[in-house]
């Protein structure tokens, strides 16, 4: 039970911090791609703004001339006018879809034919400006000298840009994994400090049971012998039989306490593979006196041959506990059946007719001392059948489930063919 709350005290935690961190990585790449994007497109509206302010077509300047922004005849560079890097161009179609001219700075990054299926993927496109691969791109219609329309592409060679995205993604990923890693190894140490004050109240409390169950069962035992002798005395007498009534449920009360806290224990069973349909129908027919006796029906449908690997005495107790159940809480003169089936697992279904299941809390039927009818707290039980069942269920790595349809209340205990003893979690 410690190592489980241990657990689940790590599992939050690391899910708890896994989370900010994964919101602060996803924040800051978030911003920066979009700061970046962003630039690209102010780059690219100062790009296609160059074209309506100036129609001559850009021409090389020679090498060592420093541009004339006044000069007639000729555009200043990116660099020195939009301060752009040259890594963009304007590419102005003609009529026919086909790349007329490309106005670019001196360094002469773009050629027609490094253009032509870029240019033509983007103009037979509908969108009017985004991403294409690596490039960032945006149209427009402009008038030419001559006053005619013509399609200008505005392209920036954005890798660079990108680069830097993908470098701080990278950057933050192995920082953030870092500290999650690092974080979580500080959890993991102080884990076993946090809930260690639980886990002293747990094995108190533990241990008070323990202690507590065996202190009761000298006075118990005492009291069951002053009482025979009595008997032997005085007769039987009403007063007697009330004594080993009321001795009998103590006795049973004990029992299941000492029960559930060696199995709280989390000590390993030895599983061995034994016949499941020999100790189902053993267990099971063993209730047909008391269950004919109280003028209800017993139905049982068990296959031969149906096998398990499991702690025999265990699960020979959950069939117990479950038929004690369906008697008790069945209907007079209702009928209680067991059904027992093998396909990718064993599954064991005991039902009983009552009228009023559906009014019964199933997600509370397996606490311990949860009592479905108050009414019934004088046949010797506590509410604590259940629970043993249900951490017996949990030893076996199965799962043990509570319905009702219609006016009939169905436990369903669900196994695997062949497992390894699981660990208890209290009830």
């Amino acid at each position: 039970m410690i190592r489980k709350l241990q657990k689940k005290f790590i599992s939050i935690t690391a899910a708890a911090l896994f989370v900010v961190i994964l919101s602060v990585m996803a924040a800051i790449n978030g911003i920066f791609f979009y700061q970046t994007n962003q630039m690209l497109d102010s780059r690219l509206a100062q790009l296609m703004a160059s074209q309506t302010s100036h129609h001559l077509p850009w021409q090389p300047r020679p090498p060592g001339q420093s541009p004339s922004p006044g000069r007639d005849g000729i555009l200043p560079s990116f660099e020195d006018r939009l301060d752009i890097r040259p890594d963009g161009c304007l590419v102005i179609l003609s009529e026919n879809g086909g790349i007329k001219e490309i106005r670019q700075d001196g360094s002469g990054r773009y050629s027609s034919a490094e253009l032509s299926g870029l240019i033509t993927e983007i103009s037979e496109g509908d969108r009017e400006h985004g991403w294409y691969q690596y490039y960032k791109f945006r149209k427009g219609t402009f008038p030419s000298d001559d006053g005619t329309p013509q399609t200008v592409i505005g392209l920036l060679n954005a890798s660079s840009s990108l680069y830097s995205v993908f470098s701080m993604l990278l950057i933050s990923t192995v920082i953030g994994s870092s500290c999650f890693l690092l974080v979580l190894l500080m959890i993991i140490l102080a884990s076993g400090r946090a809930v260690k004050p639980v886990a002293e109240s747990y094995l108190r409390q533990k241990q008070f049971v323990t202690d507590a169950g065996h202190e009761l069962k000298t006075p118990l035992t005492v009291i069951s012998a002053d009482n025979e002798l009595l008997r032997l005395l005085y007769g039987e007498s009403e007063w007697s039989d009330s004594i080993d009534r009321q001795v009998s449920k103590m006795n049973t009360l004990v029992q299941n306490l000492i029960t559930l806290a060696k199995m709280d224990e989390e000590q390993d069973p030895v599983f061995s593979s034994f016949s499941l349909s020999d100790a189902v129908f053993d267990t099971a027919s063993s209730f047909e006196n008391l269950i004919l006796s109280r003028n209800q029906r017993l139905t049982l449908d068990i296959p031969e041959g149906i096998r398990c690997t499991g702690d025999e005495s265990r699960l020979r107790q959950l069939v117990s506990i479950l038929m004690d159940n369906a008697s008790k809480y069945c209907d007079a003169e209702g009928g209680i059946s067991v059904r027992l089936r093998s396909d990718r697992q064993l599954r064991l279904q005991v039902a009983n007719d009552c009228h009023d299941a559906e009014e019964c809390d199933f997600d509370r039927v397996f606490e311990r001392f949860y009592r479905a009818d108050r009414a019934r707290a004088s046949d010797g039980s506590y509410g604590l059948g259940l629970s043993i069942a249900k951490s017996i269920t949990e030893l076996h790595r199965g799962e043990i489930r509570a319905s009702a349809a219609g006016h009939r209340v169905m436990f369903e205990v669900i196994l695997p063919r062949k497992s390894q003893p699981g660990k208890l979690r209290k009830p």
